[in-house]
């Protein structure tokens, strides 16, 4: 299977907010390695600024499964704070969107 056709099938799989979600996040899950709960999880609270409960109820998973997963992205990511997180999702959307004039920003937020 060619790799237009491997795409638009994981997209068919997808659930409907992942199908639409920035490339910005997209090239984050990529660089990363994250699973695919782990991605919508991380869409959810970039794009719905879901809580933990709230996340729990609409993956139909118990808080501690989303707390164990919010660990496990932030680990991969080599941060240890949500403020850490937030401001690299707010950074990888500006870097796709050429709006860092130039500047560019490392996964931990200093500038290089």
């Amino acid at each position: 299977m060619n790799n237009s056709l491997m795409k638009q099938a994981d997209q068919e799989h997808q659930p409907e907010h992942m199908q639409d979600s920035s490339p910005a996040l997209h090239q984050l899950f990529a660089n990363y390695g994250l699973t695919q709960r782990e991605t919508e999880i991380l869409a959810l609270i970039a794009t719905h600024g879901f809580t933990n409960r709230e996340l729990a109820e609409y993956c139909f998973i118990s808080e501690k499964t989303v707390k164990i997963h919010l660990a496990n992205i932030m680990s991969k990511i080599g941060i240890s704070s949500m403020r850490r997180l937030l401001a690299l999702l707010l950074q990888q959307a500006l870097l796709v969107s050429g709006m860092n004039e130039g500047k560019r920003v490392s996964s931990i937020g200093i500038r290089s």
